[in-house]
């Protein structure tokens, strides 16, 4: 019941990141304002973001440690689900195939200082990407609302 809740919040976010997006659009005229997908230049930009921001993460002093011993098979499973997480939030047509992130970060006492030092590593990249600051801010919003699932240590 529970995992299918996280399902269903899953959807809800990634439609309401989608609804939000083309809400934004002009009503009249030519030029309809794209989606976030499409701002960030689609899924290979999508997709190098992803590979530069994972190997940040994994290279980590401190939260590198939550990837040790995985395999190389394990790390491009991990980037490919990080791929089609931010395709699918920000209105692109991948399909969901993770498990929802309080399910995945359930019990592993993430505290609030890793998840902070992954946004910042998000952050550079983008900065290195040149993905410009509405942008960023954007996705950044969107990852902002997956943090409750994922922090379990608030005082760290």
């Amino acid at each position: 019941m529970n995992s299918q809740k996280n399902h269903l919040r899953f959807a809800l976010l990634a439609s309401l990141a989608l609804v939000a997006t083309l809400a934004s659009a002009p009503t009249s005229g030519w030029a309809q304002e794209k989606t976030l997908y499409e701002r960030l230049g689609g899924y290979d930009a999508i997709s190098a973001v992803v590979d530069d921001f994972a190997a940040k993460l994994f290279d980590d002093p401190v939260v590198g440690a939550r990837f040790f011993g995985m395999s190389d098979d394990s790390r491009e499973g991990f980037r490919q689900k990080n791929k089609n997480l931010v395709c699918i939030v920000t209105g692109g047509p991948c399909k969901v195939i993770s498990r929802p992130a309080a399910v995945t970060h359930g019990g592993l006492g993430i505290k609030a200082s890793e998840f902070n030092i992954v946004v910042n590593h998000l952050v550079d990249t983008l900065n290195k990407f040149k993905v410009p600051k509405k942008e960023q801010k954007e996705l950044m919003d969107i990852i902002g609302t997956l943090r409750p699932d994922i922090v379990e240590v608030e005082n760290m």
